[in-house]
């Protein structure tokens, strides 16, 4: 057995694009007129008379080449199942053999001719939030799309429909140029806590949208803490959950400390989840995730608020602070005046840690205060804004 390629995207339906990037040792999945190669039938085959045999199918499942027939060792590696061979085939020894198939059969890879624009989904000729419904449908696995809609989904053209083309999709419906490139990157720890599962993430740079894909025999419920501005999407089919975190105005999240809740997943395999992060630009964060042996402690809480980091800073600063119950939250930022300058967060928060990013990019230069208060309680910290 000559392993080639494990496509390993629970749910994916994968395309041309896909088979051809996924080969190992400089072995394209799919053949294309551009490329050749001398030996091509040795590849694969590593006797004359060797059974069971291989053949050549394109992405439509269509034999297009093999080698041998069943019964004996005739070669008839024809295009349509007949016994004419293909001349440019020859038992592997010609070295345009790929060119001869393609100019013989026929192009393996066929776009359709399609002109529909990227991220037209419903091939109305119009970005909006249709589009958007429709992407998350695909990704979730709710619907399917074929033909040259499938391909429009495809923004990045990695031959692959995920959250990196759901955050692409939006900022070219809201018309968002393109930030100069992040490299972000993410540590992301997997904690346990009677029978659910934590995960939590920090983060070099703002999340603007994360997919979890999990192997399980059913439905997962999924929690986001904080992040009241985030969509959230999921749907489990054939053995796989989907689930999907964005903004439908690219917002990023509150914090780039994210933590997510996994109800009853504590004894799950962490090698049937896979994880995708991606930025403001619908690039892919680089993951470095660990497991912990140890129980995520829940408690008990105090009021208070953690120094801000950094301080000083320039726009942006991280805040965390804990509730020892559940309350509601004013977070906000005042000038030295005593003046509100802005509400950083306003809402009902639950009791444990939370965290905030402030970005004070339009406010100009000095000291603020920042404020926190949950019912009769208050507190506050100094915060020096140099630019």
């Amino acid at each position: 057995v000559k392993f080639i390629s494990s496509l390993g995207d629970p749910g994916q339906p994968y395309s041309c694009a896909q088979w051809q990037n996924g080969g190992i040792s400089g072995m394209p999945l799919v053949l294309d007129e551009n490329q050749s190669s001398t030996g091509f039938f040795s590849l694969f085959h590593d006797s004359w008379n060797a059974f069971p045999t291989f053949v050549l199918i394109d992405h439509t499942m269509t034999v297009r080449a093999k080698p041998w027939t069943l019964e004996n060792n005739s070669n008839t590696s024809s295009c349509d199942g007949t016994n004419s061979s293909v001349s440019g085939w020859s038992g592997g020894n010609t070295e345009d053999f790929l060119q001869q198939l393609v100019d013989e059969c026929g192009d393996l890879c066929i776009n359709g001719g399609c002109t529909t624009a990227a991220g037209d989904l419903n091939e109305d000729e119009i970005l909006n939030i249709q589009d958007i419904i429709t992407m998350v449908n695909q990704i979730l696995g709710s619907t399917l799309l074929e033909g040259c809609a499938l391909e429009a989904a495809d923004m990045n053209m990695d031959g692959i429909i995920n959250i990196q083309d759901l955050i692409s999709l939006v900022n070219a419906i809201l018309g968002n140029a393109r930030s100069a490139q992040l490299d972000g990157k993410a540590q992301v720890e997997y904690l346990t806590s009677g029978n659910d599962l934590i995960v939590q993430i920090a983060s070099s740079t703002d999340v603007a949208g994360i997919q979890f894909s999990i192997l399980n025999d059913s439905q997962i419920e999924i929690e986001l803490k904080d992040n009241s501005h985030i969509n959230q999407d999921s749907h489990f089919r054939n053995g796989v959950h989907q689930y999907l975190a964005y903004s439908m105005f690219n917002q990023p999240f509150d914090s780039r400390t994210v933590e997510i809740l996994l109800k009853s997943a504590g004894k799950i395999d962490l090698e049937d989840v896979q994880l995708t992060i991606s930025d403001i630009n619908g690039d892919a964060l680089y993951l470095s995730q660990s497991q912990s042996g140890q129980s995520y402690q829940t408690g008990p809480y105090r009021f208070e608020m953690d120094e801000l980091y950094p301080n000083p800073f320039n726009p942006s600063t991280q805040i965390s602070f804990s509730l020892p119950m559940d309350d509601y939250v004013k977070l906000s930022a005042y000038n030295i005046r005593g003046n509100e300058v802005d509400v950083i967060f306003e809402g009902a928060q639950g009791v444990g840690q939370h965290s905030y990013t402030w970005n004070a990019s339009h406010i100009p230069s000095g000291v603020y205060y920042i404020r926190l208060q949950a019912g009769d309680m208050v507190t506050s910290q100094k915060a020096l804004l140099i630019k």
